[in-house]
């Protein structure tokens, strides 16, 4: 009896048990739906700082309507969970906001009213098959005035970017007013004709097209520029062939202390002058040209030379002068990760990856007497090569196997602060002074279009972000005007992370495949040199011709023929080697990962489990034997 009533209480509380952990779990669903911890190594799903302060400094409420079309996603597993994703960070913001965000999910199911109202917002709809079956899934972000900026699809693709995306459009429609900003470009904004891509899509750069979404945007004149008096910044991309009036006008921005952005970039090609220097070669770029400004502020960029760096080198498919197409890591063209990036300065602290292409190196000057404080920074393994060397006479493969790091890093980006003197002495010869706040780049191709930090789709237009470069200005220009509401923005992080130890593995084996090839060259050069001594040695008495004409070697030709075809065939089973090695590496540091995470980890969970039970049944028994 006493056994059939303790098998009842053991019953009646097992369902006890059962029935408050249900309960529980549906009270925390309601009440802590919202609550999240982010212990990602990026804080990938954490809202910026500057979020915060937009949304709660807007002067009236901004409306979001969020567009998914769910029965005919609901078999599309990645648009699926993006949107579950996109959802919940939306309500995660209007939670924040205090009232100044109302978000609305709505369902614009096929032929209804709220199809038609995602139409006329600007959602693009996508069709997913044959049967005509189509796909809304965006974002209609509407200000007090009626103003509405879509989002016209949310790619998965641009998960990286949806925060400066969202964040952008709320401000965009919700800002009484916009801060003005001074463009002094050398670089036109529309988008020139390229023969080398007639298929190109044309219209004005997207930074530019951003720029007047968020500012008031001041063209400058060239020739005799004149900044208005309300400007919070000036922003000067790539200068070159300025008047004196303009290097004037340059030189008393600076010395009045008000923010100054430059890209000043010894190898640029994104400007179109650069294709008018191009004869066939590999490519061509401009280089800036200061005047005596950078000296004057204790910096200096040399105008014939470029950073290389294997560290952050980015990886492209390439043809080496032995014919064969391989991938390969272009040192020039730089994928600038976090540890890039200064962690102290605004502008760069909240950023994930940049991407430049023939970057100058900022050194100070050794009279210079400002502080030069670096932003953007290579790692050690750099080298500075000749900008010519990129164009007119540029062999990725020869840049791989000729560099020799320097073995200390590189300034790409600093801030210029303390006392500076205008470089243009007053009638009376003197020169007026003032304390800098300069940020200068030595590179003007990371804000153009098509060539580092978008990727546009030749057939729609439609332009994909695939780095940080455009946050970077905006929030170098934020930060400069004193709003500081995208300043604080960050990327979301890198959602997929390279495995660097194998990148690593095909750096190594790629410059000693360089290596080798080079050498395989030399060698069969030599031996063909070696040859053609012979026959000017033997004065052709040892050589002589058969009754069908053919030439007929002598017997040392035909025996360093011989030993040519022999070094051919020990130096390709060399190089057939080095890339069997290559390919074992990866595979083995794979098979290495594979095992820990599938067969090592398990056991060690498995382990201690185990462990914890039969130290748990050791007690219990010890207990019930008392």
């Amino acid at each position: 009896m006493a056994v059939k009533e303790k098998r009842r209480s053991t019953l009646l509380a097992t369902v006890g048990i059962l029935v408050a952990l249900v309960a529980t779990n549906t009270a925390a669903w309601f009440v802590l739906r919202s609550a999240r911890i982010d212990v990602t190594e990026e804080k990938l799903y954490t809202i910026s700082p500057g979020v915060n302060e937009l949304i709660r400094s807007l002067p009236e409420p901004v409306k979001l309507d969020f567009y998914w079309t769910r029965e005919q996603g609901a078999d599309l597993p990645t648009v699926r969970a993006y949107a579950q994703r996109v959802q919940e960070f939306l309500e995660e913001i209007a939670g924040a906001s205090g009232g100044m965000l109302d978000l609305r999910v709505i369902d614009p199911e096929p032929f209804s009213e709220t199809e038609d109202m995602a139409r006329a917002a600007g959602i693009a709809p996508k069709t997913l098959d044959t049967t005509g079956r189509v796909l809304m899934f965006g974002l209609a972000v509407r200000g007090p005035t009626d103003k509405v900026e879509s989002i016209p699809f949310l790619d998965p693709a641009q998960e990286a970017f949806l925060e400066y995306e969202i964040a952008r459009r709320i401000l965009s429609v919700g800002r009484d007013k916009k801060s003005v900003v001074a463009v002094l470009s050398t670089i036109p904004e529309e988008k020139p004709f390229n023969p080398r891509n007639p298929m190109a899509q044309g219209g004005k750069n997207i930074l530019f097209q951003q720029l007047d979404l968020l500012y008031d945007v001041k063209r400058l004149d060239l020739a005799a520029p004149s900044i208005p008096q309300d400007a919070g910044v000036l922003i000067v991309i790539q200068p070159r062939m300025l008047s004196e009036d303009a290097l004037k006008t340059i030189d008393a921005w600076a010395v009045s202390g008000k923010p100054l952005v430059i890209f000043a970039d010894p190898w640029c090609e994104a400007d179109p002058e650069a294709r008018n220097m191009d004869f066939g070669s590999t490519g061509a770029g401009t280089a800036y040209d200061l005047g005596p400004l950078l000296s004057q502020w204790g910096v200096n960029i040399d105008k014939e030379n470029a950073v290389a760096d294997l560290g952050f080198a980015t990886r492209i498919m390439y043809r080496t002068q032995g014919g064969q197409v391989m991938e390969m890591s272009h040192p020039a063209w730089l994928s600038l990760r976090k540890e890039a990036l200064a962690a102290e300065d605004p502008v760069t602290a909240p950023l994930a990856q940049m991407n430049l292409k023939g970057a100058g190196a900022i050194v100070k000057s050794p009279t210079g007497k400002t502080t030069v404080e670096p932003v953007i920074s290579s790692t050690k393994d750099v080298q500075m090569i000749q900008t010519l060397k990129l164009g007119f006479f540029g062999e990725v493969d020869r840049l791989v196997r000729d560099f020799k790091s320097l073995g200390t890093p590189m300034a790409i980006a600093v801030r210029i602060k303390g006392e500076i003197e205008s470089a243009y002495p007053s009638a009376d010869g003197a020169r007026a002074k003032g304390n800098a706040n300069i940020l200068l780049v030595a590179d003007a191709d990371m804000v153009m279009d098509d060539t580092t930090w978008l990727s546009v789709d030749q057939q729609s237009g439609e332009a994909r972000q695939i780095a940080d470069n455009g946050l970077f200005v905006f929030n170098a220009l934020e930060q400069a005007t004193g709003d500081r509401m995208l300043s604080g923005l960050k990327s979301r992080g890198r959602y997929q992370r390279p495995f660097d130890r194998v990148e690593q593995l095909r750096k190594d084996a790629e410059s000693r495949y360089l290596v080798e090839e080079q050498q395989l060259e030399d060698e069969i050069k030599k031996s063909e040199m070696r040859i053609n001594e012979l026959q000017r040695e033997r004065g052709g008495t040892g050589a002589g011709v058969d009754a069908s004409g053919m030439l007929v070697l002598s017997p040392e030709q035909v025996e360093e023929l011989k030993k040519l075809e022999s070094t051919q065939i020990d130096a390709r089973k060399k190089l057939r080697e080095v890339q069997r090695s290559l390919r074992a590496d990866i595979e083995k540091t794979g098979t290495a990962l594979m095992v820990l995470n599938v067969v090592a980890w398990p056991l060690v969970v498995a382990f201690v489990a185990t462990m914890w039970i039969s130290v748990r049944y050791s007690r219990q028994r010890g207990g019930a034997k008392s």
